[in-house]
């Protein structure tokens, strides 16, 4: 009776805020998982007519299945093993219709798969939200399968990127878990709506994506827009594509609210694949692991804050970045990042910090509180580990750097605390670099405790001063560089700007 009653445990047990449109009578159901599936709570689609050959289309069986779960009160459709192919037109939004509170089973993404048939152009998502039939699409659980767009069997024009392996606009509680995405001219799953007319009309709440492998998906391994509430862990992202990036967090319009998105223990192995040629330059295998941005004209004179509160964390990263503009709250913590080098020069969608916050250029106030703690950054790339940008109340506390090509951390025009680094061997013989640099107004900037170090002789060291201040700096209260540490610096511990001697406050800072 106990495995029995965990057996039974409900997955969603975390509740999430509601958005003040969803309405105090909205009930919380709990979606079926596999663990919990017998003979009289499931559909078996093949019942209603599905094959699973391979050659046969199995689009209406499972069109059938789905409805015929709905109307009689089953939680969940199954798919015994085998391929189910999608030959349906479906219209431009996607193929089969997902119904609310309706879960999808197989067995695992090893023997059960969906593929959408070859020969198409411009094909649109297998599964997605009819919002006009079904405003939402709450309560599932879709678990074991491998989803297909055969992306290489199809025509497109160069820019479409709309074929996703699963789109939901609207709703709540949602799970994916033990699936496979691959070969999506599009997202492999993709999470509210963009550009809304009023505030937040098409909003997701509680999503969760978990124990899932994403494999040569054009844009985006999953997009997150327009979504309050959701992880993304234990994943395993590969292979060719990411146009913009393995996971997106992103806000498209002023009326979306994009916040608390957790991105936890994936691996992003950008090693076995290329970025598509669509991003221009040479066609490189570094890309974006997560990336967090929006791409409308607010944010001119502060920020609303529904924007950010995200936490990316315990991740391994090969050949890719994580990069943060314009959301708020952020933390980056524990992540390990291993890069060779690449000209990336002329490629779109990228740039090459490792670790990126920036301001995307519109902002004049508000852009706060960034956290970036013990990542571990192993890289020769020509940027640097650390990169902050117009950001204020930001911490780059206990990361290791080593091997970047340019200066390890850059501060331009942010403020908050640098402490206890410690980076290695940064620079180049040819253009010699700095631990850490400072340019711009960085009002009560603190500067301690960081350790560089070249370990290179003569001539062959590359790292010119632990810390060096570049510019001049009108920002109020003067930077503190405080009990820094060089060793084996070709230049020495600090450099301040030589038309502001004296200006930052400067005190234990030694050779080692």
């Amino acid at each position: 009776m106990k495995k029995l009653l965990i057996a039974l445990v409900i997955l969603f047990n975390v509740s999430c805020k509601k958005d003040a449109q969803l309405k105090t009578t909205d009930t919380y159901q709990t979606p079926t998982s596999m663990s919990s599936l017998s003979a009289t709570n499931t559909v078996d689609v093949k019942s209603q007519g599905a094959t699973g050959d391979g050659v046969t289309d199995d689009t209406q069986a499972i069109i059938k299945a789905l409805a015929y779960a709905k109307a009689n009160n089953v939680p969940s459709i199954y798919f015994p093993d085998g391929t189910y192919l999608i030959k349906g037109a479906g219209n431009a939004s996607g193929v089969i219709s997902l119904v609310d509170g309706i879960s999808m089973m197989g067995n695992s993404p090893a023997t059960c798969h969906i593929h959408l048939s070859g020969g198409r152009y411009n094909p649109p998502a297998i599964f997605y939200q009819a919002w006009w039939n079904n405003p939402s699409i709450s309560n599932i659980v879709v678990q074991g399968i491998d989803f297909d767009g055969m992306s290489f069997a199809q025509n497109f024009d160069a820019s479409y990127q709309f074929s996703h392996g699963l789109s939901v606009n609207n709703g709540q509680n949602i799970e994916i878990k033990n699936c496979k995405f691959q070969n999506f001219r599009g997202d492999g799953l993709l999470f509210g709506d963009t550009f809304e007319s009023s505030l937040n009309q098409h909003i997701t709440y509680n999503v969760n994506v978990h124990d899932t492998e994403f494999f040569n998906i054009y844009r985006e391994g999953t997009m997150f827009c327009c979504t309050n509430g959701g992880s993304f862990y234990n994943n395993n992202v590969h292979g060719n594509g990411y146009l913009v990036g393995g996971v997106d967090i992103e806000r498209h319009s002023i009326n979306e609210t994009v916040m608390n998105i957790s991105v936890y223990n994936n691996l992003f192995n950008f090693t076995d694949g290329y970025g598509p040629v669509e991003r221009g330059g040479p066609q490189v295998r570094f890309r974006r692991a997560v990336t967090m941005g929006f791409f409308y004209s607010g944010y001119t004179s502060g920020i609303d804050g529904r924007a950010g509160s995200h936490k990316i964390y315990n991740n391994a990263i090969y050949q890719g970045q994580i990069d943060c503009m314009g959301h708020i709250n952020v933390s980056i913590n524990n992540n390990s990042f291993t890069n060779t080098y690449e000209n990336i020069n002329g490629v779109g969608l990228l740039s090459a910090p490792t670790i990126n916050i920036s301001d995307p250029g519109t902002t004049t106030t508000g852009l706060i509180n960034i956290s970036i703690n013990r990542n571990n950054i192993k890289s020769t790339m020509a940027g640097n580990g650390i990169a902050l940008n117009h950001y204020s109340n930001v911490t780059a506390n206990s990361n290791t750097i080593t091997g970047m090509q340019v200066d390890g951390i850059s501060v331009l025009n942010a403020s908050g605390v640098i402490d206890s680094n410690t980076i290695s061997n940064v620079g180049l013989t040819t253009k010699r670099a700095s631990g850490i640099v400072i340019n711009g107004n960085t009002p009560g900037l603190y500067v301690a405790y960081n350790k560089v170090t070249d370990t290179q002789s003569g001539t062959n060291r590359t790292v010119n001063y632990a810390v060096q201040i570049q510019s001049t700096n009108g920002g109020g209260a003067a930077p503190v560089i405080q009990s820094n540490t060089g060793v084996n610096l070709f230049q020495g511990v600090v450099s301040e700007y030589y038309y502001q001697l004296g200006y930052a406050i400067l005190s234990g800072n030694i050779a080692g």
